[in-house]
């Protein structure tokens, strides 16, 4: 049995679940229609169920909602929902985040003060399949609303869907495409170059750079050990990944393995042989 909380449109309402004693929210054409405010209904049918973080939940529920616009609410169900066809489960407590974040990022266009996203190019390599559902939210934003979002909004909105299908969360990802940008400047820096952003090595580069990152976070080990070889093959390539190394051990707190420095120095190494 769910008693309704509040109407957000036809398509969008706020119950509590009487028997787990929690608040979701429905959305689904017309699952608003005729409902009353406390009025007690047996099911819901033909709409999707939205819970919220139990972390979050006094501060996520009627308060939060109230301050979002329903239109928002609903943008951002139908980018889950996106989200939902290309990955298939993903965890759906996004949905108030990512509904606040657009809301924001339109009353800030709306004021001429759109934020810039330093990070988008990384944003785009790092996470290519969750920036395609990105920009399906950028194209649903402008059928909803009439406005059309900046890119690097698309970038920021491509955070929320990646949070969604993995345990980082947004600050996390943020921080290693900032300890990314930081690594490539200063490739090109030792290297006395501009690096091709077009090129498959340029790609491999920065996805092996985010997953080694991910690895020492997470504790995981490479077992193949290619260090001798590369110290001996390719030597100035690995001093400058441990440069680099180093530099991101200040900032996630842990250390980098000399297996780990010298797969890096073999992505640096293909890089320079390309230059």
């Amino acid at each position: 049995m769910f008693k309704i909380l509040k109407i957000l449109n036809n398509n969008g309402i706020l119950v509590m679940d009487l028997e787990k004693k929690e608040e979701i929210i429905f959305l689904g054409k017309g699952v608003g229609f005729g409902k009353r405010v406390n009025e007690n209904v047996k099911e819901i049918a033909n709409a999707k169920a939205y819970r919220f973080a139990k972390e979050n939940v006094r501060t996520d529920s009627i308060h939060t909602i109230k301050s979002i616009s329903p239109v928002f609410i609903e943008i951002a169900g139908n980018i889950i929902e996106e989200a939902e066809k290309k990955f298939g489960t993903v965890d759906n407590h996004i949905l108030l985040p990512l509904a606040d974040h657009i809301a924001f990022a339109i009353k800030r266009m709306e004021e001429g003060l759109e934020l810039q996203n330093p990070f988008i190019q990384e944003i785009k390599v790092l996470f290519e399949e969750e920036y395609a559902i990105a920009e399906k939210g950028k194209e649903i934003i402008k059928e909803k609303t009439g406005l059309i979002i900046s890119n690097d909004e698309v970038g920021y909105i491509t955070l929320h869907v990646h949070t969604a299908l993995t345990k980082e969360h947004i600050s996390q990802s943020m921080n290693i495409a900032k300890m990314i940008q930081e690594g490539l400047q200063y490739i090109e820096k030792k290297l006395q170059t501009s690096l091709n952003e077009d090129t498959i090595s340029y790609t491999r580069l920065l996805t092996h750079m985010k997953f080694m990152i991910l690895r020492v976070i997470n504790d995981e080990k490479l077992h193949l050990d290619m260090t001798g070889y590369v110290l001996e093959h390719f030597p100035d390539a690995f001093d400058l990944a441990k440069e680099i190394c180093l530099h991101f051990e200040k900032e996630i707190k842990k250390s980098f393995s000399d297996i780990e420095i010298s797969y890096f120095a073999i992505h640096i190494e293909r890089i320079k042989s390309i230059e």
